[in-house]
């Protein structure tokens, strides 16, 4: 499986990475934010929810993103959680 390097407080959109006809989610995206200060492998694409799972239990903050929410508002809120959580 592919892997995905998350470098310190690095927050990206892994929408291009669901694969949407096997995953079956009850949300549209996912958001992804590294608070840590060392960089943090991540298995990609995403299949189902176990896998957006196993990357929270990574210590990796995830926001289950849905359609009506505003994708820049969003990753702005996770940005700040990311700069504002010590690790």
């Amino acid at each position: 499986m592919p892997k995905f390097i998350m470098l310190p407080k690095m927050v990206i959109n892994l929408g291009g990475y669901v694969i949407e006809n096997k995953a079956d989610l009850t949300y549209r995206d996912v958001i992804v934010g590294n608070p840590k200060e060392e960089c943090v492998k991540i298995f990609v694409p995403i299949y189902s929810e176990k896998n957006v799972e196993d990357i929270e239990k990574l210590g990796l903050l995830v926001h289950r993103f849905t359609e009506e929410e505003n994708f820049v508002e969003e990753m702005d809120i996770m940005k700040k959680k990311v700069d504002e959580r010590p690790i």
